[in-house]
């Protein structure tokens, strides 16, 4: 794939010819080929700067550019600069999305035209995730996956919030029974619903029944392309019981 074919295909394409680029680059580095890495890196590094300033409009496509970057993280962990260097555009991700929406916040250079949003379209996922950032909130996939979690839920979990991009809800932090009650939920906003439910927690640093709320987060085109979870505090329990 030429750059210029790169650069005008979808995202999913991207992300699997930057994935193929550097399964490539990791190859030759372990063969000793110093031509061949100096030229995959020249190849790879505008594939992905193109691919991370496409400014996503759906939760899809975000879940999609933060997992490259993810994957690339722990496929280059051997190597300092690039871990920096990936890290630092999963910052800019997460910023983009989930940070304060700033005035004077202009497109990243080299996003496709074609597909900017209009203004204020990615403005609902920042305004969603931010009314409720005092207590612990987190986004979640159609397929039960976490695509953001704030700092107050991946600290109750045990867990950095970049480690927990993709990571199941289901493996992590619910007690016995608590399961059914956690995708009853999910399913229900999924469909379109607003309502509250009890979250059964054994978690890093709570244990119990806590108060639970959940909603349908929505993409531009009105289409609903997750769920958002709020957590309110924990009920503590006694010998088995909440109080």
């Amino acid at each position: 794939m030429s750059f210029g074919e790169f650069r005008d295909s979808n995202l999913r394409a991207m992300f699997e010819a930057v994935s193929l680029k550097n399964l490539q680059l990791q190859q030759a580095i372990r063969n000793g080929d110093d031509h061949l890495v100096r030229m995959l890196d020249r190849e790879i590094d505008p594939m992905i700067a193109t691919l991370i300033s496409y400014r996503a409009t759906d939760l899809d496509d975000v879940y999609l550019q933060m997992r490259l970057l993810t994957k690339l993280l722990r496929e280059d962990a051997d190597d300092g600069a690039c871990v920096l260097r990936h890290a630092s555009m999963l910052s800019l991700l997460i910023e983009r999305y989930f940070g304060p929406k700033r005035s004077d916040q202009s497109p990243a250079p080299g996003a496709f035209d074609k597909r900017q949003p209009r203004e204020g379209d990615d403005e609902q996922l920042n305004e969603a995730i931010l009314n409720n950032l005092p207590e612990r909130v987190a986004v979640v996939t159609r397929d039960y996956r976490y695509l953001f979690a704030n700092t107050a839920m991946a600290s109750m979990l045990g867990m950095g919030q970049i480690e927990l991009i993709g990571r199941s809800v289901f493996d992590l932090g619910l007690a016995a029974g608590g399961h059914d009650w956690l995708q009853d939920a999910l399913d229900s906003a999924f469909a379109g619903r607003s309502g509250s439910f009890v979250a059964r927690m054994s978690a890093a640093t709570v244990s119990g029944d806590m108060p639970a709320r959940f909603s349908p987060l929505r993409a531009a085109d009105g289409s609903i392309s997750g769920a958002i979870l709020t957590l309110g505090e924990c009920e503590p329990v006694y010998g088995g019981v909440a109080a």
